[in-house]
């Protein structure tokens, strides 16, 4: 596989911090950078949904899904991209891990492992997923995985979209493969995990077991 073209979409969700301006002009700087601004209501999951739908709607071969803030370093890129290589084991999804073999994290307090190993634990229970690093929200999607995860029907607004896809990726019977990573913490800014985010990401989770439970007739 020979990658001839790399392009950035830039998911402005209405920052307050002037992003989707320096974008603008990034953009118009290089044809290779695209914007999408999303109207209200915002949401790190609404957010999402947009995004991998824009690269769904332009049949892109891929997309890679990553943060901004260089915690996902794009030297893995090509780690990500490489076991699409392989004809004998293909995949529609690999994950950027974290607690595989090899990955690794930098720059955490104690209670953000806990939280993650957590969180990782319980979101593989509720939902039934086979992946090791659940919550990781560094991947690479195929265009196969792009067309058949059914966007217009996700529910999660919140951090919970990631395992969200995940169970319907799972569920429509697509395979994934996990490569390790460093994640790095932010040097800037400071984190928008709260006790009251952990609470709504376990009832969204929550309710997307229930809406995929088969209704009785």
């Amino acid at each position: 596989m020979k990658i001839t073209r790399l392009e950035v979409l830039v998911v402005d969700d209405q920052s307050p911090d002037g992003t989707g301006i320096i974008a603008d002009q990034m953009s118009k700087d290089n044809p290779c950078i695209h914007v999408l601004h999303r109207p209200p209501p915002r949401g790190r999951g609404l957010a999402g949904i947009d995004g991998f739908r824009w690269a769904r709607d332009h049949s892109y071969e891929y997309a890679i899904e990553m943060d901004a803030d260089f915690s996902h370093p794009p030297e893995f890129i090509p780690f990500l991209l490489k076991p699409f290589e392989d004809p004998n084991r293909p995949v529609d999804l690999v994950i950027g891990s974290r607690y595989i073999p090899g990955g690794k994290i930098k720059g955490w307090p104690r209670w953000r492992y806990w939280n993650s190993f957590v969180a990782n634990r319980l979101a593989r229970w509720v939902l039934g997923l086979r992946a090791i690093d659940c919550t990781s929200g560094y991947r690479c999607f195929s265009k196969n995985a792009l067309e058949k995860i059914p966007w217009e029907s996700l529910i999660a607004t919140g951090p919970v979209i990631v395992e969200e896809i995940l169970f319907h990726f799972e569920r429509a019977g697509l395979r994934h493969t996990e490569v390790p990573i460093t994640f790095i913490e932010r040097t800037q800014g400071t984190s928008k995990v709260r006790f009251s985010t952990i609470l709504r990401w376990i009832r969204e989770l929550v309710r997307i077991r229930l809406k995929g439970i088969p209704q009785r007739h």
